[in-house]
């Protein structure tokens, strides 16, 4: 049981610094992506802290999922939020006849 809290409080840690990461990025840049990431990772955390906290005794649990899928479910929104003009010239581009 103590590792499971010690590997789950490193993973926690890994997914502070990566949120920083991209937060040190959006500030440079001013990009979206990273707020995205950022707030992807910091989502992650928080699923790990419910986990450590003893809220669920496991991982399939209603709520860690929930927040585990919104977090990838923001990673998904950047991609689409990136690419979305040549997505959208993609979608409506008119072929010249």
């Amino acid at each position: 049981m103590a590792l499971n809290e010690f590997l789950l409080g490193a993973l926690v840690m890994g997914d502070l610094v990566l949120a920083l990461f991209f937060l040190h990025y959006w500030r440079v840049t001013r990009d979206r992506f990273f707020v995205f990431f950022a707030w992807s990772f910091v989502l992650s955390c928080v699923s790990r802290l419910v986990l450590a906290g003893h809220l669920t005794n496991s991982e399939s649990e209603p709520l860690v999922y929930l927040i585990r899928l919104l977090s990838y479910a923001v990673i998904v929104i950047a991609i689409f939020d990136k690419n979305r003009v040549t997505i959208a010239k993609l979608l409506f581009q008119r072929t010249s006849a």
